[in-house]
């Protein structure tokens, strides 16, 4: 059986694909889309967010299309939540007719969604089912086999000379709609990881992120004092280490407020706890955590813990997967609508 890495040769197109992705400023979201971008294999550029009228943006992309393109060849622009676009991105269609195929990536929707998403081709969600929606277990990132490979060879000697086991502690921080994570959460938290640390007598590897705060960090590590720990800005270390670090780790302990970093840790297939502390998260967090521990990849961060195995989700591979199945099937047989806006989906919440 191919690797999920490989499945671009399993599902060729007849005819390479352009793949777009457009920009975004929140990088769990921008780097969503290019590490499905990179898993498709075609290669891709970045287009801007849109900006000024439609007619404006649709025609510098015109152009640029015509420019890069001999011949007909189908346009992939992959977008999704982050920025609100969804019209501007469908409107697109007006302007590309059947040879744009549009995919929304989206990691946290709103409570109301936008009215225009079952124009898009495809949807991939953790948190919706039906028809043309690739229902996730996580979230899809820049991950895969090859690198994790190639950091565990560039970091072996750091972490081979670490006591075992080894957990990595992932960090994220405050978001747009919670705050929650300071001094007082912090010191709670640390409290629950020391007890977890000291049972296992293992050595805590530390790896914060840019939305953790400062102060907070600070307190987290001043409860760890009682274990070995090694701890890293993000900042100050290149992001083959984080690589390296997911590589070696023996289980993961993630809070839960980032969907990036408990996706990227399950895809390891090693254990991973999540803190889904009310107070430092939020309830679509809650939400798409909760499918990773039904599927048995994670389980929620007490006291207690007992190792177990489970089969790596990988979310990119299954977009992957399925835009390259639906690619050669549109490209060969050529469905009723070539690039399928046309056909309205039923886009309702997942139980």
């Amino acid at each position: 059986m191919l690797t999920s890495d490989q499945i671009e040769l399993q599902y060729a197109p007849i005819s390479k694909p352009v793949v777009w992705v457009v920009e975004s400023a929140y990088t769990g979201e921008l780097h969503a889309r290019i590490g499905l971008a990179k898993r498709l294999g075609f290669g891709y550029e970045l287009i801007p967010i849109p900006s000024g009228t439609i007619e404006n943006y649709a025609k510098s992309l015109q152009h640029k299309f015509s420019d890069e393109v001999q011949g007909c060849s189908a346009l992939l622009i992959i977008t999704g939540t982050g920025e609100e676009t969804t019209a501007e991105i469908a409107d697109l269609r007006f302007f590309f007719d059947e040879r744009l195929f549009t995919l929304f990536l989206a990691s946290i929707l709103p409570d109301d969604l936008p009215p225009r998403l079952n124009e898009y081709d495809l949807i991939a969600s953790p948190q919706l089912v039906g028809d043309n929606i690739i229902t996730l277990t996580g979230v899809p990132h820049t991950l895969c086999r090859a690198h994790l490979a190639k950091a565990y060879w560039q970091h072996a000697r750091y972490f081979q000379a670490l006591p075992k086991p080894i957990i990595g502690l992932l960090i994220g921080g405050n978001t747009r709609y919670c705050n929650g994570f300071n001094e007082a959460h912090a010191n709670q938290f640390a409290a629950r990881v020391a007890t977890i640390a000291a049972t296992l007598e293992a050595c805590l590897v530390i790896s914060n992120s840019r939305r953790t705060p400062a102060t907070a960090f600070s307190a987290l590590l001043a409860g760890l004092s009682g274990v070995e720990y090694h701890a890293f800005d993000w900042q100050d270390t290149p992001l083959d280490f984080y690589h390296g670090l997911l590589a070696h780790a023996d289980m993961f302990i993630v809070t839960g407020d980032s969907l990036s970093m408990c996706s990227e840790a399950a895809f390891t297939g090693k254990p991973v706890l999540v803190d889904l502390s009310e107070q430092a998260t939020e309830p679509c967090h809650r939400e798409i955590i909760g499918k990773l521990i039904e599927y048995g990849a994670a389980k929620p961060l007490t006291a207690h813990y007992q190792p177990w195995d489970y089969v790596p989700p990988d979310p990119t591979g299954t977009i992957a997967q399925a835009v390259l199945a639906k690619l050669n099937r549109l490209q060969q047989f050529g469905d009723s609508h070539k690039y399928s806006g046309l056909n309205a989906l039923r886009t309702i919440r997942a139980d």
